[in-house]
């Protein structure tokens, strides 16, 4: 049986589910490896093991981020900034020098450049990265990697839920300081373990994040596997974004093969769809999409001129956000791993309008109305960037019941299977006619 545990003392995956980002910072940070990661990647617990340290509770993002908190351990300084870019100290648009780097990242590489430029240099004994894992390539993991092949192995965007940060804890015992890229959540929890246990601050050397949207349920693989008659056993490998950018799903079979999952490609595709269907619920209540606590935040240009084509095909926006990540890029460049355009002062690389409202207006919208209604929402000290308008409320309502209508598995399965039929075509040329007009207009 196990001896009881107060749930209270525990991350907030034991006393509700809904709370929990499952980033894995309990798994990471638990002294004597009493948690562990589940088969849907929320955390388990080995309550003969537990010794009630807490450690877990008071590392764990998911119930409260406190952004003055953050920003004090991160910058030195309590002073938030509100706005969905947050701090900048440069901007950049870039991709990688190496040409592998760069043709198997989702935009230009960026990250994995940045952090191969830290590993051959010998800035790092190794990154803490992450992948499909290679047993069961519907899963993600983190991992340590040490090569350049092991970094190649992590490249492309990993859109389903991943326990990042369940792998510090292997660092732990190991020689030398670490590069690390992770998402907003997972940088929230790793903030809060290095502050909490000194060994991470000694190992961590810096800390890249990738902008980021929301994930997608540990099921949505699987079920678009079985969507489209492949067993989870025939693949070795899932790309969220393979092939040439901006990308499109693929599954990689054991003979090489690769079978695209969807019609179109990841911007004008079925994706944009199942990021609402499968959604997790944490995920609708997170207001940081764009890493505010890492060294360094990259994320897609999406930049169009006036005929409706991207400006900027396989490059990534760079923001450094402290002195640390300033050097880091800098040197990138200068070691010719990174190309890069230094657009600080230009305004139009300083928001990112679909996401900005998504992260900084839907979700604080949808955390107050849940909570007036009585469910458990995640804390912030943070308030809406702008004052909301019509379109905002009318936009965070369709959100709210398309992830409703996800729950339904019924319901979900049926909008997969025209979703990655022909029936769909007509959905993605109004997608794309529509763009045009906008960007045209």
């Amino acid at each position: 049986m196990g001896k009881t545990i107060d749930p209270a003392i525990l991350s907030i995956a034991f006393s509700n589910r809904d709370l929990c980002t499952r980033c894995g910072t309990c798994v990471g940070i638990c002294p004597v490896e009493a948690i562990s990661v589940g088969p849907d990647e929320f955390p388990v617990l080995d309550s003969d093991k537990c010794i009630e340290c807490e450690l877990c509770r008071r590392a764990c993002p998911g119930g409260e981020v406190s952004f003055q908190q953050q920003t004090r351990i991160c910058f030195g300084s309590g002073q938030d900034n509100s706005s969905f870019d947050g701090r900048v100290v440069e901007t950049y648009v870039g991709y990688a020098a190496d040409q592998r780097i760069r043709e198997m990242g989702s935009g230009g590489g960026v990250a994995s450049a940045l952090a191969w430029d830290l590993l051959r240099h010998g800035d790092v004994a190794g990154c803490l990265v992450a992948r499909m894992k290679p047993d069961e390539p519907w899963r993600g993991e983190g991992f340590v990697a040490r090569t350049y092949e092991d970094l190649l192995s992590s490249q492309g965007s990993k859109y389903t839920v991943v326990p990042h940060n369940a792998v510090l804890g292997q660092i732990r015992n190991m020689t030398g300081r670490f590069a690390y890229v992770g998402l907003p959540c997972q940088i929230h929890g790793l903030r809060l373990m290095m502050e909490l246990e000194p060994v991470f601050k000694e190992k961590i050397a810096v800390i890249i994040g990738l902008f980021c949207g929301g994930a997608l349920e540990v099921d949505f693989i699987p079920d678009i596997l079985s969507r489209k008659k492949i067993a989870k056993e025939e693949i070795k490998g899932f790309q969220f974004r393979g092939g040439s950018w901006p990308g499109k799903m693929r599954a990689v079979k054991r003979d090489d093969s690769m079978v695209d999952l969807h019609l179109s490609d990841y911007k004008e595709g079925a994706y944009n769809y199942f990021a609402h269907l499968y959604n997790p619920i944490r995920c609708m209540t997170c207001i940081d999409g764009s890493a505010h606590f890492a060294d360094i935040a990259i994320g897609d240009v999406w930049t169009r001129d006036s005929r409706g084509d991207y400006v900027y095909r396989a490059h990534s926006r760079i923001l450094a956000r402290t002195e640390r990540g300033k050097e880091a890029v800098r040197r990138a460049i200068t070691r010719k791993s990174l190309c890069a355009e230094d657009v600080t002062k230009n305004p139009h690389y300083q928001t990112h309008r679909a996401h900005t409202r998504r992260k900084s207006i839907s979700a604080p919208l949808r955390i107050q109305r849940l909570s007036r209604a009585g469910v458990a929402v995640p804390k912030y000290d943070r308030k809406l960037e702008r004052a909301p308008v019509f379109q905002d409320f009318l936009a965070e309502r369709m959100a709210t019941l398309v992830y409703r209508l996800g729950r339904i598995k019924t319901l979900r399965l049926l909008a997969m299977s025209f979703l990655v039929s022909r029936w769909s075509l007509p959905l993605i040329w109004l997608r794309v006619w529509r763009k045009k007009i906008k960007y045209r207009g």
